[in-house]
């Protein structure tokens, strides 16, 4: 494996026009990676692929990424010195292109993989791995408690579980803007720029509204509206139950508590977490457990990196304190041997 060739040709990939991008990838790929033109971005997220791989001490390790996404991460991983790397997401799309991200790269590559699964029954048998990461993707998982579980279990004794997450509850201005954005991803307006949650560009009550109407040609259109409505949160099949209890029984029994989930792959969106209510989930599943840096470049190119270097500078020198005035956070749990 040639990790220098493999990184060239992900630059040479990201340098490429956006036409080129979307043809051989999708435009949902590009939105996510389309900031790494900027070869400082992609520089500055070398060095957190780097922060993480050491911080789980995953150089000859089995590394299960859980929540992979388009799978940059895993493969980045595995090029430092992942023995192996398992790149495990619900989303059926971002599987595929990362799959077509393997495949761009070649036989430079190897000893990663892309699976579909979902991480409260991880399909791995127990004590798989000897790294687990969960980099801003805990937030888009629905039961927590059954994941972190799973993560046990599959890993090995004295193997690592780090959490990376950038939505955490207890840093106010953040609260505030999550709430906008969880609104416009129901409601609208959806901006293609930012929204990056399906190739689907159009809010959720849409797209609950669409299926809807699949499966029901005949219903009059505001009917389908009122039952999109109705079933905000739900996702799949369990819309179209919802629907057949409304015809039923006029009515539907069950409301989501969280009302913003995506329609057709079920992630949450940016879901807040407490980072003290999470630590007290992985002691409870037996992991000794601390916290420790979220990691922010410390580039100066641009007004973002300058504010992350502040950011990263209070979470340094202001411990614990820091949950309340950043907004991101990091946790490792350690599986004891």
């Amino acid at each position: 494996m040639d990790a220098q060739r493999v990184v060239s040709k992900l630059q040479e990939l990201f340098q490429s026009p956006r036409s080129t991008i979307e043809g051989q990838f999708s435009p949902y790929f590009y939105r996510y990676f389309g900031r790494y033109k900027n070869p400082h971005r992609f520089a500055g997220y070398l060095d957190l692929c780097r922060s993480i791989f050491d911080m789980t001490h995953a150089n000859g390790a089995s590394v299960l990424d859980l929540g992979c996404g388009f799978g940059l991460m895993a493969t980045i991983v595995r090029l430092y010195g992942a023995s192996e790397v398992v790149g495990y997401d619900l989303n059926i799309e971002k599987i595929e292109l990362f799959q077509r991200l393997l495949t761009h790269l070649g036989s430079d590559i190897e000893k990663v993989e892309p699976v579909l699964g979902d991480s409260s029954m991880i399909s791995y048998p127990d004590q798989s791995f000897n790294v687990v990461i969960a980099n801003e993707s805990l937030s888009h998982i629905g039961d927590l408690g059954a994941s972190i579980g799973e993560v046990y279990r599959v890993l090995k004794p004295g193997g690592s579980f780090l959490i990376r997450d950038g939505n955490n509850s207890l840093f106010l201005p953040g609260r505030v803007q999550r709430r906008i954005f969880w609104r416009r991803v129901e409601k609208g307006p959806v901006d293609p720029l930012w929204f990056r949650s399906t190739d689907l560009i159009l809010p959720y009550v849409e797209i609950r509204k669409k299926m809807i109407l699949q499966r029901w040609p005949e219903m009059v259109p505001d009917k389908a509206q009122l039952l999109a409505g109705k079933t905000a949160g739900m996702f799949g099949d369990e819309i179209l139950r919802a629907v057949e209890e409304f015809e039923e029984k006029g009515d539907i029994s069950k409301c989501q508590e969280f009302g913003y989930r995506n329609p057709i792959t079920g992630e949450f969106p940016e879901r807040e977490m407490n980072p003290f209510h999470l630590q007290n989930k992985l002691r409870t599943a037996g992991f000794a457990v601390s916290f420790v840096p979220y990691f922010y470049s410390e580039s100066f190119t641009n007004p973002e990196r300058a504010v992350k270097r502040v950011l990263y500078l209070v979470e340094k020198y202001i411990p614990i304190a820091h949950l309340f005035l950043t907004s991101g956070f990091g946790l490792l749990g350690l599986k004891r041997a």
